[in-house]
């Protein structure tokens, strides 16, 4: 049962971020292979991270191509889709569908956030709350720094949008979920939890200090 329920939302999560990396590659105006590699590097990336650091060699995205596949599946149908929509971008930036972009964003930091701890629980690490929480914000947030490095931007970890904070907080709180519930209630629970908090720190337009500012 949990690995059905650790096979489902990690599809979703691979479709969200895959979508995520296509809406920047049309953003930042890149061809069709640049599209594709952002979906991928995005949909894949922190997991990638989070097997080498439990030391799970070769990453199971280079034995399994399942979600490589199914990034690459989700890029041409938004890349189908942006043709036949004709207009997603104006004056070079996201208008329309940066409601969609935060969205499936959030949704893949929370569920990847989620899977990435409940990996470091299953390989032996659940004792470690760091190293659990760690690997969990890694595996989070991994994909959409490597994406946002090769989209030529500063990482939205680094500027002032509150995300790693929203992953911190859910795997935090998966790590005292899982003791009390269900481990498959605890991963959907915190995976809805990050996507809510994240979306609510984009509604209200939460932001952290400068460190310009700190001085």
């Amino acid at each position: 049962m949990l690995e059905l329920i650790i096979h489902v939302i990690e599809t979703i999560g691979t479709v969200a971020f895959a979508v995520s990396g296509v809406l920047t590659a049309i953003e930042r105006r890149l061809d069709l292979f640049g599209a594709v590699v952002l979906a991928g590097t995005t949909a894949v990336g922190g997991g990638i991270i989070r097997d080498i650091l439990l030391g799970r060699l070769p990453p199971v995205a280079f034995v399994d191509p399942y979600y490589v596949l199914l990034a690459i599946a989700t890029a041409g149908v938004m890349l189908l889709a942006a043709r036949v929509a004709g207009n997603f971008v104006e004056d070079r930036r996201i208008v329309d569908f940066m409601p969609v972009f935060n969205l499936c964003d959030a949704m893949g930091l929370g569920i990847f956030s989620v899977l990435g701890a409940d990996a470091a629980v299953q390989y032996g690490h659940g004792g470690n709350l760091f190293l659990t929480v760690f690997v969990g914000v890694v595996t989070g947030v991994g994909g959409g720094v490597m994406r946002d490095l090769f989209a030529g931007r500063t990482p939205v970890i680094m500027r002032r949008d509150i995300y790693a904070i929203c992953s911190i907080a859910g795997t935090l709180l998966f790590c005292r979920l899982r003791r009390v519930i269900p481990e498959p209630a605890a991963m959907l629970s915190c995976a809805g939890f990050i996507c809510v908090f994240r979306l609510a720190m984009v509604r209200c337009h939460a932001t952290l200090p400068l460190s310009s500012t700190l001085r």
